[in-house]
């Protein structure tokens, strides 16, 4: 059974104000699917829808095959049940069985039977009573679905719910005030469809007309408020949860709540904080050490909540309202344990801290999964937390559970200092494993070789011939073979001495 709201939509997580006053659908049967139909033998209180409605004054659901459709008109009433069931509301949870005749007069004006007053029953909590009517009477909070200036709109206080049936068979508006109730029906009498006529187009504007007649009429132009009881409370929430805010939500309003029952605590809200294995996306505990983060999760374990967001354009663009970035990771339903799929990330050969000083680096890991392996990739970045990281080795690969080489690393075009390698390995489940190493470059700068000067072949000058000069002739003067003292001193002395 899949239901569908009157305009075609789905609209995500709703507050109760927000589907019953917008007739949604979808909420209407969420709603059924909790409370159950029938009543449970095991309570000691009689439960379920079709009880409630006996409360109520309605006695025509005696069926035992109903299914969920029951909550949107898949169960025969009558306008007569239905609008005496509405007077409930309107007398603050308190039950008056309907008369018909109140009086009988003769000719003469003799009372030939007058009705006793009956005694009200409380059926309903007060509380409960008036926070249907706050809603039923909310213009602001049904805009949505009928518009800001609707023909449900009186200019006094009224609470009012239409209703259509499959093909147009039935259109229905009920409303009261505190002083008058009433019910409108239209249709066709051999219960044929309608053509395009639905409870607001339909029934709504004669219980419009007759009830701009009838109140002033019957309050003298002075129209009733609803009574407040005692035990309504206001209390601030998240409007994206319904929950007490929790620092996360970023959009809250005031709600009325009964005061023993007040919103979920900001535990509760879509956002919260849990230790879980990143690989499993399970809740952390000691049987799945290694691979443990505190997270950020959405506190939501519906299953078909979880396929609209997960599946659909409006899911995700839900997500992006609140702020979570798909995959998302849902609370975990329990803790992890030993037999779970696990990974295993190890760097070989490698310790954290280790200072390297070659300018060529061999990578080794162990890179393996028992289950749900999609990919791995490795990248680097600088100082110990980086904020920018650049891909070693692309997405890809394969598991092992022996050591593979991932690349040899070129140190030469990595800037020295601490390098923080990340091993990232992806599983099928939107899970992940990470596995940090940080390393101490100190590679040295390499020594410049100088390149040699190229020696210039020389250019030979031819040698000038040289002109031979003539060598003088020696002209011997004799001596004598004895020379004389003085003659001797004059060739040792140089002249004038």
């Amino acid at each position: 059974y899949i239901p569908v709201n009157y305009d075609g939509k789905f609209h995500g997580p709703v507050s109760v104000r927000s589907a019953l006053a917008n007739s949604y659908n979808v909420p209407a049967v969420k709603a059924l699917e909790f409370v159950g139909i029938y009543d449970n033998p095991a309570t000691v209180e009689a439960d379920g829808l079709i009880a409630f409605a006996r409360r109520l004054g309605i006695s025509t659901l005696v069926r035992n095959d109903y299914g969920l459709s029951l909550t949107l008109g898949g169960g025969e009433v009558t306008l007569f049940d239905m609008t005496s069931a509405f007077s409930v509301f309107a007398n603050n949870g308190r039950r008056v069985e309907p008369v018909a005749i109140t009086r009988i007069e003769d000719h003469k004006g003799k009372i030939i039977y007058e009705s006793k007053p009956r005694e009200p029953e409380q059926v309903m909590r007060a509380e409960h009573a008036y926070l249907i009517t706050s809603i039923l009477s909310d213009a602001m909070a049904r805009a949505p679905m009928f518009g800001s200036d609707s023909i449900l709109n009186l200019p006094f206080p009224a609470a009012v719910k239409t209703g259509t049936t499959n093909e147009y068979r039935d259109n229905w508006t009920i409303g009261y005030t505190p002083d008058l109730v009433t019910g409108v029906w239209v249709g066709n009498a051999d219960n044929s469809p309608m053509v395009g006529t639905s409870g607001v187009s339909g029934a709504a504007p004669i219980w419009n007309a007759f009830m701009n007649s009838a109140i002033p009429y019957l309050t003298g132009n002075a129209p009733a408020n609803f009574t407040r009881p005692e035990g309504i409370v206001e209390k601030e929430i998240c409007v994206y949860s319904g929950a007490e805010p929790s620092e996360n939500c970023t959009e809250r309003r005031r709600e009325l709540f009964a005061f023993d029952q007040p919103p979920p605590s900001s535990e509760d809200d879509l956002w919260k904080l849990v230790k879980v294995d990143t690989w499993t996306n399970l809740k952390a505990s000691s049987a799945c050490e290694g691979f443990a983060e505190t997270k950020l999760v959405l506190n939501v374990s519906d299953k078909w909540a979880k396929k609209w967001i997960d599946d659909t354009d409006q899911g995700r663009a839900w997500l992006e309202k609140i702020n979570f970035s798909p995959p998302v990771i849902y609370v975990p339903s329990r803790e992890c344990r030993a037999d779970d799929p696990r990974p295993t990330l190890l760097f070989v050969g490698l310790n954290d801290g280790q200072t390297i000083t070659t300018d060529k680096l061999d990578i080794y890991a162990v890179v393996d999964a028992t289950k749900n392996f999609k990919e791995y990739y490795l990248e680097y970045g600088e100082g110990k937390d980086p904020h920018k990281w650049t891909t070693l080795v692309e997405p890809g690969g394969e598991t092992s559970a022996d050591p593979q080489k991932l690349l040899t690393w070129d140190l030469l075009k990595v800037n020295n200092g601490v390098v923080t390698l990340r091993l990232f390995m992806l599983s099928t489940k939107n899970g992940h494993a990470e596995k940090l190493l940080r390393l101490n470059l100190q590679v040295p700068t390499p020594t410049p070789t100088n390149t040699p000067t190229p020696t210039e072949t020389p250019t030979i000058t031819p040698t000038p011939t040289s002109t031979a000069t003539p060598t003088p002739t020696l002209t011997l003067t004799p001596m004598p073979l004895f020379p004389t003292l003085d003659a001797f001193l004059q060739t040792l002395l140089p002249p004038g001495n």
